[in-house]
């Protein structure tokens, strides 16, 4: 910032140098044009009396020389600035018979020179192109040019001494500006670093495990909205934290369970304690199938939360698909002695879905209301259009859960204890696999108090037109 500041600072010095040296030699330009206004009145009259330059084309530079001496006191002046004329000046119109040598110490009559109305040098010398012409008319006409040489040097001391001396002032102002603007930028950079400092240590902290790193926020800056944002994160990654924690812990709980049931019941029959027969066998495979709808079912998952699971979505009879999968499994539902309303709706509902998955999202429905509702129960399923979604309702009947077993029902491993208890069946993970699969078809899906004492699942999804 202090280098940014430094080379702006110092370009405007210099285009403040070259802007007064340009302006200055245009305002010495038009001093010596206002100074040659007399002298161009002159001529103009001159030629109004005899309208010829052939005057001063015919006679040598001495003729010349002696009008320009008549205005000597205001176009010449002397080489050394510290030695002044003093003589008046000449009259306004003197006559130009009256002759007196130039006097030493002026400049020649090069300097200035006249040329006719087509530009055609008639007296005098251009020494080189920067020349400045002016008009010489007679009677609204152009009659001739007057020129003198264009300031691109300042020669004169006093003006030399004025530029030396205004740029000592301003450069002195520019070291002033310098330091103040240093000055500025140090405190400023003080106080957007301190904020900076705050974020980089509260990261290491992070970096090194400790998710409680919080930063305390002030004001309402850019830096004020990282913060905010960084606070965001650090919670939560302390939450992802707790949650994989919790993750590990319950996979490991679920895995023990049927893995020691396993263990218990193969050394109770290599001790002898219970006889291996078709009964234990049997047992042994229960357990056996749990641990293996265990290891599916976290497949499935983890498969959906990292958006492995392939979907291919076409237009679908949404209605079609429940009865298929309440059709496919009419035995299941006997011989738990289930009662199932399907309120299909008189028009198609269609969506746009991957059948397959719907069938393992309503499939994971029925095996919840199987194992979590008391044999003889009821299963309604109902649709409702609203707007441009439709809104499914999957119901069963008692028992039911309480408002905080609602809020965690879609957790991972999450079974309600009590009446809906383990040992009904399931791994826990159904409704959280539901949830993805819902999610990945751009709906919503919520549960509820059944109206016939058990859960409602709400599913919302998009409609499809035709």
């Amino acid at each position: 910032m202090i280098l940014a500041n430094i080379l702006v600072i110092l370009g405007i010095y210099s285009l403040s140098i070259w802007s007064f040296n340009s302006s200055f030699r245009d305002y010495l330009d038009a001093s010596r044009a206002k100074e040659l206004s007399p002298l161009i009145e002159d001529l103009s009259q001159q030629y109004a009396e005899n309208p010829s330059w052939n005057r001063y084309r015919d006679r040598d530079t001495r003729f010349w020389r002696e009008l320009l001496d008549q205005y000597d006191h205001n176009l010449n002046p002397p080489r050394d600035n510290n030695q002044f004329d003093k003589r008046p000046p000449p009259p306004k119109h003197r006559p130009a018979f009256e002759r007196r040598p130039p006097r030493e110490g002026r400049r020649g009559p090069a300097q200035i020179v006249l040329a006719d109305s087509n530009h055609q040098l008639i007296v005098g010398r251009i020494v080189n192109e920067n020349v400045n012409w002016l008009e010489i008319k007679s009677n609204e006409s152009v009659v001739g040019y007057l020129g003198y040489p264009r300031t691109t040097e300042i020669t004169s001391q006093l003006d030399r001494i004025f530029i030396d001396k205004l740029k000592r002032n301003l450069g002195f102002s520019v070291g002033i500006i310098i330091l103040v603007s240093a000055l500025i930028t140090l405190l400023l950079s003080r106080l957007l670093v301190k904020p900076l400092l705050r974020l980089r240590t509260a990261a290491n902290e992070i970096a090194a495990g400790n998710y409680n790193a919080r930063i305390n926020v002030t004001g309402h800056d850019e830096i004020a909205e990282l913060s905010v944002d960084f606070n965001r994160l650090a919670v939560s990654l302390e939450h992802n934290l707790t949650s994989r924690q919790q993750w590990i812990a319950d996979i490991s709980h679920e895995l023990r369970t049927p893995v020691a049931i396993l263990q218990g019941e193969l050394e109770a029959i290599q001790d002898g304690v219970r006889l291996f027969s078709t009964e234990s066998v049997d047992s042994l495979h229960q357990e056996i199938k749990r641990l293996s709808y265990l290891i599916n079912d976290l497949h499935e998952l983890s498969l959906s939360d990292s958006g492995a699971l392939s979907y291919h979505f076409k237009p679908l009879n949404i209605v079609d698909i429940v009865s298929n999968v309440i059709e496919n499994n009419k035995d299941r539902l006997e011989q738990a002695s289930f009662r199932v309303k399907h309120l299909t709706p008189k028009t198609v509902i269609r969506i746009k879905g991957d059948e397959n998955r719907l069938i393992q999202l309503f499939l994971n429905f029925l095996n919840n209301s199987l194992a979590y509702t008391n044999n003889g129960g009821l299963i309604e399923i109902s649709y409702l259009i609203r707007s441009n979604s439709l809104i499914l309702r999957w119901q069963d009947s008692a028992p039911g859960v309480s408002d905080q077993q609602l809020e965690k029902i879609f957790e991972r491993l999450y079974r309600a204890e009590s009446s809906r208890s383990r040992s009904s069946g399931g791994s826990g993970l159904g409704l959280s696999i539901a949830k993805n699969i819902i999610e990945a078809h751009d709906g919503k899906i919520s549960a509820k108090h059944s109206s016939y004492g058990g859960v409602a699942i709400e599913l919302t999804l998009p409609l499809m037109f035709t």
